[in-house]
């Protein structure tokens, strides 16, 4: 009898202690799972922030690759291609004429990028006090000039001739010969030879298919005008993307 009762004693024990291990397991597993659920929705969080920042890193890059291409067409769009100086040397009634005409006599000298002549420069007497600088221009199209470092970069110019307006524009001085590459562009570039669009300039303003196909936007005649007065100082500036432009110089402060 007295040991029945400790069989079962020792029973009702160990199925508590059974009962109490389970309970332990499962308060354990509970555990165990909220632990990996936790660390499941952190790994999410992580690989959502890294999706994030790769996103904003690379829109990051987008937006500075635009910047810099932006940047890049501001400088060349400010470039100045051709530079010359028109300088008047002279002024004074014309000899013999009783109406009061007069004549000047000027200085038309290229200049390099930083306006130091590129030579002695060349001078004629006009007759007149209303200059016309007549010119050939060649626009491309602005991919060419956002891009910049060819010579399709910029627009290009061809000095005509210089005249007033008591010449025949035939009459006039000749600054650049037609057909002969400008002094100023010296190389072709990317290999399409400056050249070929000179001697061929009207075959390409009046054939725009050509024209398209060599990235020519607009190529025309330009003449502008501007009235000389005694020791004035005109410069002639042709920008990369714009036309040709003719303007008094300030005189040197102090």
């Amino acid at each position: 009898m007295i040991g029945s009762l400790n069989t079962a004693a020792r029973t009702a024990v160990l199925a508590g202690f059974l009962a109490l291990a389970a309970l332990a397991w499962f308060q354990v597993s509970d555990v165990i799972d909220g632990q990996r659920a936790r660390e499941q929705v952190a790994r999410e969080k992580i690989e959502e922030l890294s999706a994030d920042l790769a996103s904003s890193a690379a829109a990051l890059a987008e937006r500075e690759v635009e910047i810099e291409v932006l940047d890049t067409a501001l400088r060349y769009l400010k470039v100045d291609r051709r530079r010359a100086r028109l300088t008047v040397l002279d002024q004074s009634p014309i000899a013999g004429q009783a109406d009061g005409q007069i004549e000047t006599r000027v200085r038309f000298t290229e200049l390099a990028p930083d306006g130091t002549p590129l030579g002695p420069g060349l001078e004629t007497v006009i007759p007149g006090r209303f200059a016309y600088i007549e010119s050939l221009v060649i626009k491309f199209g602005d991919d060419y000039v956002e891009q910049g470092g060819t010579w399709r970069g910029a627009s290009l110019c061809l000095f005509r001739r210089l005249f007033t307006e008591q010449q025949r524009p035939e009459d006039g001085l000749i600054l650049d010969p037609v057909g002969v590459e400008p002094l100023a562009y010296g190389g072709d570039g990317d290999g399409t030879p400056v050249t070929d669009l000179w001697r061929g300039f009207w075959d390409y303003a009046n054939d725009p298919a050509a024209a398209r196909e060599a990235g020519v936007r607009a190529i025309h005649g330009e003449a502008p005008f501007i009235e000389l007065r005694p020791d004035g100082s005109y410069l002639v500036e042709l920008r990369a993307s714009g036309g040709l432009s003719l303007r008094r110089e300030e005189p040197d402060r102090p």
